[in-house]
Order: structure tokens, then C-alpha cells, then sequence
């Protein structure tokens, strides 16, 4: 026979396991809670994360196999305005794949003479990312060693003007400078006139 005393401390243990329980289910639930609040962190995280990357190997989604095609580009860069155009050279039409954001142009994609596989992709924009650290806008004397031109060569027809460089270390990457009044047609400026002109766009080419 239980006494008044013993009855309260059996109601109290009770009482005190019934907490114990709901607790515990409460921080499960909290812990569910606060995993799945990570979760869509982490996707909404990944899916904010659209970082173009342009390396060696390609630009964004873009390698040595990727072909020349509307279709392929609209689907791999879908966040963005994809374009194909006319353009002129010599008086002959060719298609280029012009990717936008907004009134922005980011880069321009150049076919081969079959207009099947990629040539090269002008980089006109810094929201892609170079992976060897050189943005847009970077000048000459930043990249390289005073003097060191003899990588470089004059730009011509669109480029005429300005000066074409080897990126450094990367082959299949080239640099494309200017200046406040553009440099003789045909001919690369001294290298102190260099010193002062500024990374205006990139060129990937895929890797022979």
C-alpha cells in the first residue's frame, strides 16, 4: 500500500518521464527541423552559384567536343539570353552565338569553316571567372614582365589596332589589349607604351 508520499513521488516520476519523452521529441523534431532548413540552404546555395569559370580545358560547360550548336548553348546556359547572328568577314556571312545577360554580351562563340565545332569563345564580360586570375580591365604590366612581347602580335580586321598575347602558360588562351588611342595597324607598340593598356577581352580556343 502506497502512502500519500510515495504516491506523489510516483505521480512526480511520471510526470517527469512524460517531460522527458515530449523533449525528446521536441529537440527530434527541431534536429529534423534545423537538417532539412540546412538542406535547402545548401541547395538554394548551389543553385544561386552560377559562376562561369574559364579555363584551359573550356568555358563553363564548354570543352573541345562541345559543337558548334543553338540548341546545345541554349540548353547549357538556359539563365541566360542566347543569340545567333550574321556576321561579316570580307563580305562572307558566318554564324556567331552571342550569350547575354541582360543588355550585357558575356561572350561571343566563333564556329570553324564547317560551322560544326567551336573555334574560339571571346570572354567580354568579368562575370566569367579566369581561372589564371587575370580579369578584364587588368593591365598589360600586371601580367607580364617588363618587355616580354615577343608572344605578342597585332590584332587585325575587328582586333586591328590593338595587340593579341599569349596568356601566360596557356597555350590555347589569349589576351586581347588596348589602349587610350589605339596602336598602329600591324604593328605592336613599344613595350613602354604597353605597360599602360588594359586586358579588354579573352580568347579560348580548344586545345590542339
Amino acid at each position: 500500500m502506497h502512502t500519500k508520499h510515495g504516491s506523489l513521488l510516483i505521480n512526480f516520476s511520471r510526470n517527469i518521464t512524460v517531460i522527458g519523452i515530449l523533449s525528446i521529441f521536441t529537440l527530434l523534431i527541431l534536429s529534423g527541423c534545423g537538417k532539412e532548413e540546412d538542406e535547402k540552404m545548401k541547395m538554394a546555395t548551389a543553385e544561386e552559384d552560377k559562376t562561369i569559370v574559364l579555363s584551359t580545358n573550356g568555358v563553363g560547360p564548354i570543352n573541345a567536343t562541345t559543337s558548334f550548336n543553338m540548341h546545345q548553348m541554349t540548353l547549357a546556359f538556359s539563365d541566360y539570353n542566347v543569340v545567333e547572328e550574321l556576321n561579316y568577314h570580307t563580305g562572307t556571312p558566318y554564324p556567331i552565338i552571342r550569350i547575354s545577360d541582360g543588355i550585357k554580351t558575356m561572350m561571343t562563340i566563333i564556329p570553324d569553316g564547317s560551322q560544326k565545332n567551336i573555334f574560339s569563345i571571346i570572354i567580354e564580360d568579368n562575370f566569367i571567372v579566369n581561372s589564371l586570375g587575370h580579369h578584364l580591365g587588368t593591365s598589360y604590366s600586371e601580367v607580364y614582365t617588363y618587355g616580354q612581347n615577343e608572344e605578342c602580335q597585332a590584332g587585325a580586321d575587328d582586333m586591328s589596332g590593338k595587340v593579341i598575347c599569349y596568356a601566360p602558360k596557356a597555350p590555347n588562351i589569349l589576351y586581347v589589349f588596348n589602349g587610350s588611342s589605339a596602336g598602329e595597324p600591324g604593328v605592336v607598340p613599344a613595350a613602354d607604351v604597353l605597360q599602360g593598356w588594359g586586358l579588354e577581352s579573352i580568347i579560348w580556343r580548344p586545345k590542339l
